[in-house]
């Protein structure tokens, strides 16, 4: 599934939420982008049909403190130091409404 995340303004502030190829909201309204990153997780993990070999949603590289540790020990051993999985790169802003937005309001 492709998604897309958006960085909104709304009535309660700064939001985030994932959309479809066909650009329709997915998810919730969410506060953080944290909470975008968790709901992103959460529904790849919900919808993955294969044998599921991890036993945890949480990536062991997601403390940032031992991802450095691992980066700096480890670096010639690791291919992909940030992980394989989408799930494991932090998502990032596709689609950024607030600037456009908060000039109209100006």
């Amino acid at each position: 599934m492709i998604m897309e995340l958006v960085k909104d303004l709304s009535d309660s502030g700064i939001v985030f939420y994932w959309i479809d190829e066909a650009g329709v909201r997915i998810s919730p309204e969410l506060v953080t982008l944290n909470l975008a990153n968790e709901w992103h997780q959460k529904i790849l993990f919900e919808s993955y049909s294969g044998q599921e070999r991890r036993i945890s949603v949480i990536d062991r590289r997601s403390d940032q403190d031992k991802r450095d540790s691992m980066i700096r020990n480890y670096i010639s051993s690791q291919a992909f130091p940030k992980g394989r999985r989408i799930t494991d790169i932090p998502a990032e802003v596709d689609q950024d409404l607030v600037k456009e937005k908060l000039k109209t309001l100006i």
